[in-house]
């Protein structure tokens, strides 16, 4: 696709940044952290026309993937809060010549020449794990110390996102603490 598109035809988040205080001198912009591990940030932006508005006027999400590119081995936050932003301009009037921003382009052209793996693709578990994981899903159920299901996170993580009776760890583990609290 590099060969597709010009990187100059794009307008990067800080020209739209720029261009909206330029506009809007009494607007705002919110940022909000839904997700975030290790691996993984999402972040969601809001746009206020006028900072005393009670409702925003536009939003824009991202996501970025812990070391996906040199910046995001130290900064993936900041780069998904930067990119959420643009897309909450780009959203509202600030989309320029195209919708994606600079940096998106580049993201793509960077993936293009060296693509990552799926962080997401899950093993097959071995039969010994898998009841393993069975006697960890009755501790959770049987637990009734939150201190104690926080224990079993750390000690699982590696496992959280397996499918094991119907359910994940994660999914359980978030449960047992909702029911106890």
């Amino acid at each position: 696709m590099a060969g597709r598109f010009n990187l100059e035809d794009y307008d990067t988040v800080e020209s739209r940044i720029k261009k909206f205080w330029e506009q809007f001198p009494n607007g705002r912009i919110l940022t909000d952290i839904l997700h975030d591990t290790d691996e993984r940030k999402v972040v969601k932006a809001y746009v206020y026309a006028d900072r005393e508005d009670a409702r925003a006027v536009t939003s824009g999400m991202a996501e970025e993937i812990v070391g996906s590119s040199m910046v995001t081995k130290t900064s993936a936050l900041e780069v998904c809060e930067t990119s959420a932003i643009g897309r909450a301009l780009a959203n509202f009037i600030f989309s320029g010549n195209k919708r994606p921003s600079r940096e998106e382009m580049e993201k793509v052209e960077r993936y293009e020449k060296n693509p990552r793996k799926n962080l997401y693709a899950v093993r097959t578990l071995t039969p010994e794990e898998l009841d393993k994981l069975e006697v960890v899903l009755d501790e959770i159920y049987k637990t009734n110390e939150v201190s104690r299901l926080r224990e079993i996170w750390t000690e699982q993580k590696d496992f959280l996102d397996y499918s094991i009776k119907g359910t994940t760890l994660k999914d359980a583990l978030n449960k047992r603490v909702q029911d106890l609290s």
